[in-house]
């Protein structure tokens, strides 16, 4: 998939996309989104609008720095409406060492999302593994999804300025993850 402006498609679509676009547009009448969208009405093409999720994270008011470089603290979008889909498919990021993150430079398609987090260890290139460093507090879409904080109404035009402070001192562990916890990545199940 190559996704440019904010729209997802495939290969040599775009060439098609653009002319359709150009020709559809001409009225002047109508937005770019409006234009997109005709064009992939009229070459039976199906597209999704991406907007940024980003913000910062802390926790316990300071920013996700360990004693241990190979761990990270991971943010991960689980969609209720699809509790199947495997964990290397769900849109995830890595928190930055001052807290910053961002899901991928186009953006994540609108939707209902739980925010989950987990500091976990990098185990080779794009896969983390667990146990998770935050005892398993953040890391349950069911536990989180209790807390408005973590839920997301991911719409137009997105946001960049979130901000979330997970509390962990004092906090008892959880002693066992839920059944839809993340607990691990890995990139192999991406693709």
């Amino acid at each position: 998939m190559i996704s440019r402006n904010g729209w997802k498609l495939s290969g040599w679509r775009w060439s098609v996309l653009f002319v359709l676009a150009a020709a559809a547009g001409c009225s002047g009448r109508q937005s770019p989104e409006q234009r997109v969208k005709i064009a992939l009405e009229t070459a039976g093409m199906t597209g999704s609008a991406l907007y940024p999720i980003a913000g910062t994270v802390t926790i316990d008011g300071t920013p996700p720095t360990f004693d241990e470089q190979r761990k990270h603290l991971v943010l991960m979008l689980y969609d209720p409406k699809k509790p199947d889909l495997p964990v290397g498919k769900r849109p995830h990021c890595l928190a930055s060492e001052d807290g910053t993150f961002r899901f991928t430079e186009d953006g994540i398609e609108p939707g209902h999302y739980v925010l989950l987090f987990a500091v976990l260890r990098r185990k080779g290139q794009g896969n983390f593994i667990g146990p998770d460093q935050l005892n398993n507090l953040y890391n349950d879409p069911d536990v989180n999804a209790k807390s408005l904080e973590f839920v997301i109404e991911h719409q137009a035009p997105g946001k960049k300025d979130y901000q979330f402070n997970l509390e962990f001192a004092g906090k008892p562990p959880v002693s066992a993850p839920g059944p839809h916890a993340m607990t691990n990545v890995s990139s192999k199940a991406r693709a």
